[in-house]
């Protein structure tokens, strides 16, 4: 399947069914931290990529074949999800497909443009990301699109919680020594009381990131966090769930569809895929040597990638 992904097992929304709405790394930020690498399309021009029709074409394949225990249908993906025009058709279509709820993960930079947060707000949770609210800081961190204002991106924020009544499920990454100063944190505190996120999820590096000299905080570092901004903070923890048994024949096709989108564990791929360990390591060591996926060390864990 090409715009369909997993289920994958995610720190946040449990076993979500993942949906690719653009090209590889079409963004409007190229974030020092991202687990994809580099942006390769900077842009914050909303543009037709796959259809409504492309996109519940394969959703009823899916389920047609599998029947996963499925927590989320999750809009995300390779890249930023707002920038397809065709976002608001894909929602509805999903939505009379399925009666599991959707979310949409997002770095919440274009909720300044109506369109958008029209077709934002039919999902039933939106997971925005806000990592600073320092000029500065936002400029090293997330390297934006240069068209891009900081002020404008959290007036967007602030109005869409206005004109949304379902959940705002906000993420804060963290980056030692770039934005968990206190100052830096306590700016923060005050616009996300403005805001008024449901849940504030609390991030770090925990995958390998675009550039090799990011640095995640230690648990203790994250509590510290935590206590500062307050009672609806999480403090996001490595996914643990039951494996699920997905009825399929192509598990080589799914392994290669999740690693192209993000790094993953070999307990990643075990829990994503539904099947036996010593199944994953046969076809992870045949790739490995057929040249098909790339591994490295970080933080101590081994992790599969298609470069």
């Amino acid at each position: 399947m090409k715009y369909i992904f997993g289920p994958v097992p995610s720190r946040r929304l449990g076993f979500s069914l993942g949906l690719d709405l653009v090209p590889f790394k079409t963004c409007s930020y190229d974030c020092i931290y991202c687990e994809l690498g580099r942006t390769t399309h900077l842009s914050i021009e909303p543009a037709y990529y796959v259809t409504a029709k492309e996109i519940l074409k394969e959703l009823e394949d899916f389920f047609a074949e599998n029947h996963p225990h499925i927590d989320f249908i999750t809009i995300g993906g390779s890249g930023e999800p707002t920038l397809n025009k065709h976002l608001e058709e894909i929602i509805l279509s999903v939505k009379a497909l399925s009666k599991v709820p959707v979310a949409v993960l997002t770095n919440g930079s274009l909720f300044w443009q109506k369109d958008i947060i029209k077709a934002v707000s039919l999902a039933d949770v939106v997971l925005p990301s806000l990592d600073t609210v320092s000029y500065d800081t936002w400029k090293r961190l997330n390297r934006p699109h240069p068209m891009l204002k900081l002020d404008k991106i959290i007036e967007g924020l602030k109005d869409f919680r206005q004109q949304y009544d379902g959940k705002i499920w906000l993420e804060i990454l963290f980056v030692k020594g770039i934005n968990d100063n206190e100052s830096e944190i306590f700016a923060l505190k005050s616009i996300l009381n403005e805001i008024l996120p449901d849940k504030i999820h609390l991030n770090t590096v925990v995958r390998p990131p675009a550039e090799a000299n990011v640095l995640a905080l230690n648990f203790e570092e994250m509590k510290r966090i935590k206590e500062m901004i307050g009672e609806k903070a999480e403090i996001i923890v490595d996914f643990k769930g039951e494996i699920i048994d997905i009825e399929t024949k192509d598990i080589e096709e799914r392994l290669i569809a999740i690693l192209k989108r993000r790094p993953c564990t070999l307990n990643d791929i075990i829990y994503a895929l539904g099947v036996r360990k010593t199944t994953v390591i046969k076809l992870l060591e045949l790739y490995e040597r057929k040249k098909r996926i790339d591994s490295y060390l970080y933080q101590g864990q081994k992790y599969y990638l298609i470069r």
